[in-house]
């Protein structure tokens, strides 16, 4: 990521989430006031929920003289950095032991799976700090900062939400005050929740074998060094050192689960997050978890389970065991240890857009979890609309929660990664009124004519891409 920092490019991989998570960052000003996308489905707009609200607020001062990508990357790296230190003081709360921060921290901080995320440009999800900042407050019995940081969790992943929730219900099951405080956070993130609930009215199921393969996997990776560089870093490796160490000190304190109950806690969360995590086909049907459409995230909590495990072992123990940790992660973990690095620069044509746009070849629609051969198209659909700032006719299906509307579908006559199917639908020309401008990335000329018919003029006929605009 230093690298990014050096040179002016984006931390990430361009090929899925990087583009849409830099654009939520730029886009949330506009979000506070009107609880829509005023970007997309031009003109009406769309419902949406920011993956970045923590960091699309705090970064609104800094937009007019901070460029977006480098915004995208201080706040990736502040969370990674926030992450660490959070589990290292909530390891160092649970029993006061610098080795314990120490574990908790590489273990829940650094593992593969936040690493992955960061290398897809998911920014979401590499946001594990507000739990980790939780379980201290809630291990030092701090009311306040207890409620802030569970606040700050709900607005900060759907899936870390659920993680809280469940962690407060292994840890104190039937303490009320511990519920309270849970309770005035919820209260306090109501108007949020709803909102997110409601645009999920819509969406899109996966199939019980997507959902599968969205789960745990059951075999031993190929380490990094030994494979091509995969922008597609789903990971949920615990590695060799932590699965013998979890099995000696299970062998060896046979009495351990009964005498001490921090360790029984310990193997409810690696239950539960055993289960949770591989997809079962039944999951789907449970309320809440089953509208997580990838269960492997809830693997967190089988590190949880490890990491409280191995906290009563000694000090000097867990801090060999936590650089031996790291060392296996960086070595043998099959997601990339260098975060790749994208264009931020804006090519010349954005300059020159001055009205609603739309962007073609475009979108196509892929249930969640699939092959999605468009997405790379991110970058000049999202990413350049933080430079020209107009407005776009597609519509997003923002991962799922939202069907996309059809009315653009016709365009897919031009796309070489649409299906035959696709290619087939006929053009509406009621959708075109409010478009302005009309930008095509290939040679195909199929909509020329179309275009003309609707008072469209071509801007330029030489070189890629082609720019028709109305007067």
């Amino acid at each position: 990521m230093w690298e990014a920092f050096s040179t002016g490019d984006i931390a990430g991989s361009p090929y899925t989430d990087l583009y849409p998570s830099v654009w939520s960052l730029w886009a949330t000003e506009s979000w506070w006031g009107t609880w829509k996308n005023v970007w997309f489905n031009y003109p009406t707009g769309q419902t949406w929920s920011p993956n970045t609200l923590i960091w699309g607020t705090l970064v609104i001062p800094l937009k007019p003289y901070v460029s977006i990508g480098i915004l995208y990357n201080f706040s990736l790296l502040a969370n990674r950095l926030l992450t660490c230190l959070s589990f290292y003081m909530a390891g160092c709360s649970w029993n006061k032991k610098h080795g314990t921060g120490l574990l908790w921290m590489i273990v829940l901080g650094m593992n593969p799976m936040l690493h992955g995320f960061a290398v897809e440009g998911i920014i979401e999800g590499t946001q594990l700090w507000p739990i980790g900042f939780w379980f201290w407050a809630y291990r030092n019995n701090l009311r306040s900062w207890n409620i802030l940081f569970g606040c700050l969790t709900i607005v900060s992943n759907w899936y870390w939400s659920v993680v809280w929730m469940l962690t407060l219900w292994i840890l104190r099951p039937s303490d009320l005050k511990y519920w309270r405080w849970m309770l005035t956070s919820i209260l306090f993130c109501s108007p949020w929740i709803l909102h997110f609930y409601f645009i999920q009215d819509d969406s899109l199921s996966l199939s019980p074998e997507m959902y599968r393969a969205m789960g745990f996997q059951f075999d031993i990776p190929n380490p990094n060094y030994m494979t091509p560089s995969n922008p597609f870093a789903q990971s949920n490796y615990i590695g060799w050192v932590l699965s013998f160490a979890t099995l000696y000190v299970l062998r060896h304190s046979k009495d351990m689960i009964v005498k001490r109950p921090s360790s029984f806690d310990g193997m409810v969360f690696l239950t539960y997050g055993a289960i949770l995590c591989v997809g079962f086909s039944w999951m789907q049907y449970v309320p809440v978890i089953g509208s997580m459409r990838f269960p492997y995230r809830m693997y967190i909590l089988v590190l949880m389970g490890i990491a409280i495990l191995l906290s009563d072992l000694h000090s000097r123990h867990q801090s060999s065991l936590a650089y031996l940790v790291l060392i296996e992660f960086i070595l043998l973990s099959p997601i990339d240890v260098v975060i790749p690095t994208s264009p931020a620069e804006y090519p010349e044509y954005v300059s020159t857009i001055d009205g609603p746009i739309l962007e073609l070849p475009g979108l196509l629609t892929r249930a969640p979890g699939e092959i999605d051969p468009s997405r790379p198209r991110m970058k000049r659909i999202m990413y350049y609309q933080t430079h020209h700032s107009q407005p776009s006719a597609w519509a997003l299906s923002f991962n799922g929660l939202n069907t996309v509307s059809d009315c653009f579908s016709g365009t897919s006559i031009l796309d070489p990664k649409a299906t035959a199917v696709e290619r087939s639908v006929p053009l509406q020309q009621e959708c075109w009124k409010n478009v302005h401008t009309v930008v095509i990335h290939n040679n195909n000329t199929k909509l020329n004519a179309w275009l003309q018919s609707m008072g469209f003029h071509e801007q330029s006929a030489d070189g890629l891409p082609h720019i028709w605009s109305r007067p």
